[in-house]
């Protein structure tokens, strides 16, 4: 996949038992395995229930690559293990020396994502009709006191677009009244009951956290009680 120098410069080893990195933490990096045994636990600690093995060949933490987001699990070596280490700027470089490089990864993930469903499946087959669960945290106006629920699988934040009549997921239309807020302004994202928000692409009038200006594509969590700002609009994250 890449040239041996590079292997050589990003080659790290993990002794058995060692741990890679733990759920919950940022992700910086994705892996590629040269020999040994990793395993995917669902928790922080590297005990109990456990999503995959992974051995020579397998790949793991590419979601990196795409978004910076925590990790969904917690990765451990299984037995000594030499693994090559991948930041997105590299993955881009190989992508563009090595089309075959993003087909393979394309094949893979549709091979987990079949994983993933059949064991849904299974999962559901057995699993008892709940109902909706209650929103667990809101985004509150500061000016009308309005709470704007934030779904349990994320939000959009932005304002109505008459165009293609698109209502984002929190719609602060009624709290502009400078036309502030971008149609399509910010993201929040919920991972494991932690929130983070993420600016989109091409906001002008910027995303605040507690009165500091949050950088485009770097996600920053939001804790109960922080001011956060769209344009002229601050409303307080509230979490339940």
């Amino acid at each position: 996949m890449a040239e041996p120098s590079f292997i050589d410069q990003s080659k790290l080893r993990f002794h058995e038992g060692e741990i890679v990195y733990r759920k919950g933490e940022m992700a910086q990096q994705m892996y590629i395995i040269l020999s040994g045994k990793i395993r995917m636990y669902v928790s922080e600690e590297p005990q109990g229930d456990w999503a995959e093995e992974l051995a020579k060949g397998d790949f793991f933490g590419e979601g990196s690559l795409l978004e910076a987001l925590p990790r969904q699990h917690t990765a451990m070596a299984l037995e000594d293990s030499d693994l090559i280490a991948i930041t997105r700027g590299t993955f881009l470089r190989m992508i563009r020396q090595n089309p075959e490089v993003s087909v393979k990864m394309m094949q893979r993930l549709a091979q987990r994502h079949r994983e993933l469903g059949e064991r849904v499946e299974a999962m559901d087959a057995n699993r008892p009709v709940k109902a909706p669960s209650a929103p667990v945290a809101n985004l509150v106006s500061v000016l009308s006191g309005k709470p704007h629920p934030i779904l349990s699988h994320g939000s959009l934040i932005g304002r109505f677009d008459p165009t293609t009549g698109v209502h984002p997921d929190i719609d602060l239309t009624e709290e502009d009244h400078n036309l502030s807020v971008s149609r399509r302004h910010a993201r929040i994202l919920c991972e494991h009951h932690r929130y983070f928000l993420l600016e989109e692409p091409g906001v002008a009038n910027g995303t605040f956290v507690r009165g500091e200006r949050i950088q485009p594509g770097e996600p920053r969590e939001l804790k109960h009680g922080d001011r956060v700002g769209f344009g002229m609009v601050v409303l307080f994250f509230e979490k339940t």
